[in-house]
């Protein structure tokens, strides 16, 4: 099977992406799809204790509501993403950390959107004071894995992205330093 990009055009610029209709023909079918265009992010789950985590409670537009999430942000141009990692995580919750995990990169929506999101675990915190965006609305909260596994369970949790770094935290590393598999 042959799939090249044969035209690609801008149909909208916003503030933080863009929306390109790509025309693509693979081996004798020539399609459309339209794709937004989206800068890398990078997603932190802060570990305090290694059963203590802080979550973040702020208010997303898209939704119109306040949410439970882990800290999150874009990465800026020039900008290397452990650097970015470290910024996002001071901005959101005034936490430094001396360790910065690499968990992986994950795509959120690779049916329509180029993000792809650089995953950490951050240990080894320093509380160094809060810097948000005059934009962003957000209140740092310290829960436990276990609670924050029920606030999943029972959807208070509902942003997808925080609530699968949780999880892979829970089970890949929280559980096994308690001892269990």
């Amino acid at each position: 099977m042959k799939i090249e990009t044969i035209d690609q055009k801008k149909l909208f610029k916003g503030l933080r992406f863009d929306v390109i209709r790509k025309k693509i023909k693979i081996d004798e079918r020539t399609v459309e799809r339209d794709v937004v265009v989206f800068p890398d992010s990078v997603i932190i789950l802060p570990v305090l204790r290694s059963d203590q985590i802080i979550l973040i409670r702020q208010y997303r537009a898209a939704i119109d509501d306040f949410i439970y999430e882990v800290p999150a942000g874009v990465i800026e141009e020039g900008e290397s993403i452990r650097d970015a990692a470290i910024r996002e995580l001071i901005e959101e919750t005034g936490y430094e950390p001396r360790e910065l995990i690499d968990v992986g990169i994950y795509y959120p929506t690779p049916g329509y959107s180029t993000e792809r999101m650089h995953f950490f675990i951050a240990r080894q915190l320093e509380y160094v004071g809060m810097a948000p965006e005059p934009y962003e609305v957000i209140t740092p909260i310290v829960v436990s894995v276990k609670d924050a596994i029920q606030m999943i369970k029972s959807n208070e949790i509902q942003d997808l992205k925080s609530a699968m770094l949780i999880l892979y935290y829970a089970h890949y590393m929280w559980k096994r330093k308690e001892g269990e598999d």
